[in-house]
């Protein structure tokens, strides 16, 4: 498997269907639900751990400076 990573600005990096990947070997999934709320879902750990109603509140309570975007395909079976 090759993954790059892609440092740039949060705002760029937080969209739906973004990986990002924060301190540490944690991976995180943008997502969006059917009643438009937004969610981060930690791929280490299988678990939703913040939800917003906009991707600007989630950027503000989740994001950090030394986030980096991940070029990943993730594949369902």
């Amino acid at each position: 498997m090759k993954i790059n990573f892609n440092d740039e600005k949060p705002e760029n990096i937080y969209q739906v269907g973004n990986v990002i990947k924060k301190d540490g070997d944690y991976l995180y999934l943008i997502t969006e639900d059917a009643i438009s709320k937004y969610s981060i879902v930690n791929l280490t750990r299988n678990a939703v751990i913040v939800t917003s109603n906009s991707l600007e509140e989630l950027i503000a309570a989740f994001a950090d400076d030394g986030d980096v975007l991940v070029n990943a395909e993730i594949n369902v079976f």
